[in-house]
C-alpha cells in the first residue's frame, strides 16, 4: 500500500497510490481512511512531503562497510533535523546566500513511525513503524567540519521525502537488502544496500525513544551509503529505493526564477 499527499493549489489531499491513480481518501492518514469513490491520474499530480508538520530525526554513520561487523558497544548517532519547508518528489530546494561551502545530497530511507514510543523495546518499536519512504537529507558541508551536524542539517528547505509512504513492506525485508541509489544530473553518484545498516530500524527507534519520546509521524531517516555527493545550484537530484520508490529535487540558488 502506498500513500500519498497531492498538492492541488493552496490545498492537499491524502491518497492511496494504485496502478497508476490516486485514489482519494478521506480522514487522516495516520488516524484512520477510507476511499471516497474518486481517483486521478497520478501524472497529472504533482506529490508534496506526505506528511506536514511532523519531527524529522537524521541518523548518521548509518552503514557498515561491506564484509565487516558492527563493533560491540557502540551506539546509534542521530540528531533532530529541525528545518522547515520541507518538500516533496520534485520540489526545488533552494540554497540560501549565507552559505559558502558545497551543499550535499544524501539519497536515504527513513522509517514513518506510527504510534507512541517511549522507552521502547526494539519489538515495541518494530511494531510502531507505520511506513516506509525515501529520504534526500539535503546537507550543508560547512558545518559538518567542526561538528555543527543539526545546523548542518536544520536549513530551511533542506529536506525532501516522499514521493509516498510503502505500508505494506517488513524491517525483516529491509535487513535482506534493498539497494539505495542517487544519481546527480543522470550519473549515478551514490550506491548502496540496506542490509549493511549498523543497526536495525527498530533498534534505532527504541534507542532513540529511551531519551526522546517519539510521536505519530515522526519521520526517522537511516543513514546515506557513503559519501555524501557535494552538488551546485541547478543540479537535479534523484533519490531512489528498490521496492519503495524515486524522489526527485532540483537544487536552485537563492533569488533564482525557475
Amino acid at each position: 500500500m502506498l500513500l500519498g499527499r497531492a498538492l492541488m493549489g493552496d490545498a492537499s489531499c491524502f491518497g492511496e497510490v494504485v496502478d497508476d491513480r490516486f485514489h482519494l481518501l478521506s480522514g487522516g492518514m495516520l488516524e484512520g481512511y477510507r476511499r471516497v469513490g474518486r481517483s486521478l491520474p497520478l501524472a497529472d499530480l504533482v506529490l508534496g512531503a506526505p506528511l506536514t508538520g511532523v519531527r524529522l530525526i537524521a541518523v548518521m554513520g548509518g552503514f557498515l562497510e561491506p564484509g565487516t561487523s558492527r563493533p560491540p558497544g557502540i551506539q546509534p548517532m542521530w540528531v533532530p533535523k529541525a528545518c522547515g519547508f520541507v518538500g516533496g518528489d520534485r520540489a526545488q530546494i533552494r540554497v540560501p546566500a549565507a552559505l559558502t561551502g558545497a551543499v550535499q545530497m544524501e539519497a536515504e530511507l527513513a522509517v514513518v513511525v506510527g504510534r507512541p514510543l517511549r522507552g521502547a523495546s526494539p519489538a515495541e518499536a518494530a511494531e510502531a513503524i507505520f511506513g516506509w519512504t525515501v529520504f534526500n537529507d539535503v546537507t550543508a558541508a560547512e558545518y559538518v567540519a567542526p561538528g555543527l551536524w543539526a545546523t548542518a542539517k536544520s536549513i530551511d528547505g533542506f529536506a525532501s521525502w516522499g514521493p509516498w509512504i510503502r505500508r505494506d513492506l517488513t524491517e525483516r525485508r529491509v535487513l535482506e537488502g534493498l539497494a539505495i541509489t542517487g544519481t546527480l544530473n543522470g550519473s549515478k553518484v551514490q550506491s548502496g544496500d540496506t542490509r549493511y545498516f549498523r543497526f536495525a530500524p527498530s533498534e534505532i527507534l527504541s534507542h532513540i525513544s529511551h531519551r526522546i519520546s517519539l510521536f505519530p509521524g515522526d519521520v526517522v531517516t537511516l543513514g546515506t551509503p557513503p559519501p555524501a555527493v557535494d552538488a551546485a545550484a541547478g543540479d537535479h537530484m534523484v533519490c531512489e529505493v528498490e521496492e519503495v520508490g524515486v524522489l526527485t529535487n532540483q537544487l536552485l540558488a537563492a533569488g533564482s526564477e525557475q
